[in-house]
């Protein structure tokens, strides 16, 4: 199976990584072991970018699980990773077939071990919520406030509405996607730090990205 393009995943993942690596945005080099899903992992662009480069960087990056409903995505992730590094080979798994719904994962294999509940420090999402219906974004705090350990985070990219206000460029972006599917839409980031708040996912941190997207980071509740 040869790898799938993914000229977005290309473009941005340099700008998150920077942004990951410069604001210790999840844990820092000197934490724990950490323990990485992917939701939404398409090509695996960034599953191999960002497991080389974390690592590289000194991050303590045990595992990385690449995740995505899609066979033919899931295979594109599995050929990319055979085709990098061997230490990107060590941490990287199979990827996994993920479905969200408004109860979290569809699949029965996320309710068994060793997949069950605070399995994972970081889990990262690029470029879904506005290209899926607002039950996976329901379903995306539903599964990473069980999924997640004490402290973890969440780490979502894409764009927004903040505070009711939207650049030009994203209004017309926002009109071609409810023209492809009446369920997709540029989220207002209020709604979705709601969803995430009432599942024990705090807002921590929204940085501004090149594009007229942003990064967002919800941190798991430490009790």
């Amino acid at each position: 199976m040869a790898t799938m393009d993914a000229p977005a995943s290309d473009r941005n993942k340099g700008p998150i990584f920077e942004q990951l690596q410069q604001n210790n945005l999840f844990l820092d080099s000197n934490a724990s072991p950490i323990n990485t899903l992917e939701v939404a992992a398409g090509a695996g662009v960034h599953s191999v970018f960002l497991t080389d480069s974390l690592k590289t960087a000194g991050f303590n990056l045990s595992s990385w699980l690449p995740t995505d409903p899609d066979e033919l995505s899931r295979a594109s992730i599995d050929a990319r990773v055979a085709e990098s590094t061997d230490a990107v080979k060590q941490i990287v798994a199979p990827a996994l077939p993920l479905t969200l719904g408004p109860k979290g994962a569809k699949e029965a294999i996320w309710r068994a071990e060793p997949l069950s509940d605070k399995t994972f420090d970081l889990i990262y999402n690029v470029n879904m919520i506005h290209i899926s219906p607002w039950s996976a974004t329901a379903g995306l705090m539903e599964f990473s406030g069980a999924k997640l350990n004490e402290g973890g985070a969440l780490v979502i990219y894409g764009p927004f509405v903040v505070d009711g206000e939207i650049v030009q460029s994203n209004v017309e972006f926002d009109e071609s996607l409810r023209a492809r599917n009446s369920a997709w839409r540029i989220r207002n980031l209020e709604d979705v730090a709601a969803k995430a708040e009432a599942k024990g996912l705090s807002l921590s941190t929204v940085i501004d990205m090149p594009a007229n997207n942003k990064l967002v980071v919800f941190k798991r509740s430490q009790k």
